[in-house]
């Protein structure tokens, strides 16, 4: 084999390593991409949402805590508790119908991201009402 002969080969070879690679890399780019259609990306992308949305809903209770007198937190802090069993208990029923099947962890992560933004935006409603904005 010359020596051009090869580097062409070598070429190749390195270009057919390197193109899955690349490819794999796209595809994993964003998990919530309007194209995503495998579970796991659903399933990625879901999470990410249900992350952003308890993260929004932590921020949301400690500026409203701060504005609690002592007493109002303590219930505040109740209320809450109380809260995340009812997110549970709703989100376990709603995707309880789909028992068994693969989409049940995705149906569940959904409700959970859907009712926790609901009580963001609850939270938000009291800080208005305290601050007198509403």
């Amino acid at each position: 084999m010359t020596s051009r002969m090869k580097t062409f080969v070598t070429t190749g070879v390195i270009l057919l390593l390197l193109f899955p690679a690349a490819a794999r890399a796209q595809t994993q780019e964003d998990p919530c991409d309007s194209e995503a259609q495998r579970s796991p990306q659903l399933m990625a992308c879901a999470e990410r949402q249900f992350k952003e949305a308890t993260a929004e809903l932590k921020r949301v209770r400690a500026r409203l805590d701060e504005d609690f007198e002592p007493r109002s937190r303590v219930k505040f802090r109740v209320a809450e508790r109380r809260w995340l069993g009812y997110r549970k208990s709703n989100c376990d029923t709603e995707a309880s119908i789909y028992e068994g099947g693969t989409i049940q962890p995705l149906i569940q992560l959904r409700c959970l991201t859907r009712v926790t933004l609901e009580r963001v935006g609850e939270l938000k409603a009291q800080i208005q009402t305290l601050h007198g904005t509403n």
